[in-house]
Formats: C-alpha cells, structure tokens, sequence
C-alpha cells in the first residue's frame, strides 16, 4: 500500500488574464468570444511530495517553477486542478481543517529584502502569526520568540531590531523563522539563496537540512541553480514552459537523463574533474508563455525534434521505477 504524499498537485494549471476591456466585457454580455491572450504559466502539472523528503523544482527563468510553488503553498488558486494535503482538498476541508492546512504549509521567499515589512521589529513579524491563530499565549510569547531565533542561528537580541538593520543572510533566517512560527510540516522554497552571497548561502543551506532532520520538515525546494539542487533533494522535477518534463530520483536523474531538456541542462554543470568540458548552450530562447508551442513545448529548441513533436503533446509516464519522462523518444 502507497503512503498517501503528504503535498499532492493533481492538473494544475494556472493562466494569468489581463483585465477585460469595456468592449470586452460587452461582448462577452452577447455571447461572443473574448478573445483574451493570457500568460500560461502552468499547464496540466500533476505532482507529488512524500513526508519527509525534498522535492527539487528546476528550470529556467520563467519556466513557471515560481508559480507552481505558489499554487503549492496556497498563495496563488490554481485556474484548475487540484491541490491535496494528506490526500484532502480544501473542499473537503471544514473551516477548522482548512485554517490547520494553511498553516501547515509555508513558504520562503526569495528576496529577503522585499518579503518584510521594513517598519516592523523583527519580534512582531515572527510573533504576530502564531499569536492571531491562537498556536500561543500572549505570555510565553517572548520565551517562544527567543526558542525560535536560537533555532535559525540568530541571538534573541534581534527581536528588537527593524529588518533594514539585518545583513541578508540575517534576513533570510528571519524569513525562516517567521514560517516555523506557525509550526509548519512543509516549506516551499522559492530561490530562497539565491539573492544570498556564496558563504551565507551555504549557511542557509545547512540550516534548511539541520531543521529538516530536528522538525521532521518537507521541503519542496525551488531553484535554478543545478548544484545546490542535487545537494539538497531527494527527488528532482524539471519544469520546462509550465510542464514537468521528467522526474527522478536526484541521483538517476543526473546519472542517467532522460529528457533532451534535462540533458541540455545538465550539461551546462560545471564539473571540477573535467577539465576540458566543453559547453553547449541551449539552442534558442524560451518561447513566450502568452502563445506556447503546440505538441511538446521543447520541440523548437530540441536536437531530436520529429513531426509528430509538433502536434502531439507527450505523455509524462514512468519509464523506470520513479523515473517519470515526457517524451516521444521514449516510444520508440
């Protein structure tokens, strides 16, 4: 019997609208099509994350992996699909259930300088979550802030300070902080080191796993650097122009690729044994997601494109144990 995935996409899609215009929303009054170009940043993902382990989420910029985090989180609604925690949707939910889910899965954001408040102490934008939702006592509240400042590294003097005082390093392990205030199980990180210099990074790094194994967390960890995602993961999802192209475990993934987008990838890591590892960049830019490409959205930049790329979308289906592929090579 399958464990049921603590997180769970199920065809999720998200398109982001502009707003109609006046003859717009007259001609939709009428009947007649609105003829609305949308942004499709996420197109039919269906995806799953175990207790316990992490999730790598990798792609390009503007691949859709933010938006996909978001709709995870619960800070964006999906267009369609279905978001399931511990196998539950929120319609299936009671009020109570539904608040108790919110606060169970968290995210962390990538820039640490625009995701606080500049005008609140740091004690308030730790503390104010957990007090609202009633998870504690207005007079164990010092006592919890201090607890929770020591776990992310940071002395409990800071409680007092404004976040423009903090270096980003500090910022971030605030940012950390104000998420396990409400005693989450799952944290969806978004490029949370990337705005990060290569030293604080790494010390991120290792406070995300040391709290991985003292809070039994989940990560799904959101990031384009190819790297840090195989130290970190248990599992990787490459996501290419709104779909997941392939899934693996993160050692078969970068031992043995499948996708020709996963494999264009990973050949752009830099590998200190190969000296004379030559590069090749990706052949042409990413498409816009206002008008996607028909059939397999990689087929205009693949090597190993063939007609029935352009009109056929492949299905991402398992071509090993755990490993999930899209791809028409697959079928022959």
């Amino acid at each position: 019997m399958t464990e049921t995935p603590i997180l769970e996409g199920r065809n999720l899609s998200k398109a982001f609208l502009p707003p109609r215009s006046l003859a717009q929303t007259i001609a939709r009054m009428l009947g007649a099509s609105e003829g609305r170009r949308g942004v499709h940043a996420v197109s039919d993902v269906s995806l799953a994350v175990q207790k316990g382990e992490v999730l790598g989420l990798v792609g390009e910029s503007g691949c859709g992996k933010s938006t996909l985090g978001r709709i995870l989180s619960g800070v964006l609604s999906p267009s369609s699909g279905q978001v399931r925690y511990r196998g539950q949707t929120t319609q299936d939910m009671n009020a109570a259930e539904r608040k108790a889910a919110a606060l169970k899965i968290q995210m962390i954001f990538q820039n640490p300088y625009a995701s606080l408040n500049p005008r609140i102490r740091v004690g308030n934008l730790i503390g104010e979550a957990p007090t609202v939702h009633g998870l504690i006592d207005r007079s164990e509240r010092d006592d919890f802030l201090s607890e929770i400042l020591q776990r992310v590294g940071l002395d409990p003097s800071y409680l007092d300070r404004f976040p423009h005082q903090l270096s980003g390093g500090q910022r971030q392990r605030i940012g950390i902080a104000r998420a396990l205030a409400v005693d989450p199980e799952v944290l969806v990180c978004d490029e949370s080191v990337a705005a990060l210099d290569v030293s604080s990074q790494a010390q991120i790094l290792n406070l995300f796993m040391r709290l991985r194994e003292e809070l039994q967390l989940t990560y799904v960890f959101i990031s384009h650097d190819l790297g840090v995602v195989y130290h970190v993961s248990d599992r990787v999802a490459i996501v290419y122009l709104g779909r997941v192209v392939e899934i693996a475990p993160t050692v078969e993934l970068y031992g043995e690729p499948n996708h020709p987008y996963t494999r264009a990838l990973l050949g752009q890591v830099t590998r200190l044994h190969d000296r004379r590892q030559k590069y090749t960049v990706i052949k042409g830019e990413m498409p816009s997601p206002l008008s996607p490409p028909t059939g397999c959205h990689f087929h205009p930049r693949c090597p190993m494109a063939m007609p029935r790329c352009k009109t056929e979308t492949p299905v991402l289906r398992e071509i090993g144990p755990g490993h999930l592929s899209s791809c028409h090579l697959n079928d022959q």
